[in-house]
């Protein structure tokens, strides 16, 4: 896969999801790199620096890092916010927020 993460993102990312570890680095970095691609397939255009899209990043990432026991209302929680991204229109391809 050619797409790569800033480091100051997965660090940024691993502060939200309570993962400080260097072991962390990977999973989280793959974690944003397969957020990124589903919102996408979602019509989701963006990045990080829209704070709504940066929300989205972090709601996958606690809903699949094992955040806490309970992940489903994060994951509940993002395919709420990817919902509203979709139907408001800020996000199509080439309209980044």
């Amino acid at each position: 896969m050619n797409s790569t993460v800033d480091s100051m993102l997965i660090e940024r990312i691993k502060q939200r999801i309570r993962a400080m570890a260097d072991v962390s680095n990977d999973e989280v970095e793959d974690l944003i790199l397969t957020c990124r691609k589903e919102l996408e397939m979602k019509g989701i255009y963006g990045d990080e620096s829209d704070y709504t899209y940066y929300q989205a990043v972090v709601l996958y990432c606690k809903a699949n890092y094992g955040y806490d026991e309970n992940t489903d209302r994060f994951e509940t929680a993002y395919q709420a916010l990817c919902n509203a991204m979709a139907l408001s229109g800020d996000y199509k391809k080439g309209e980044s927020g």
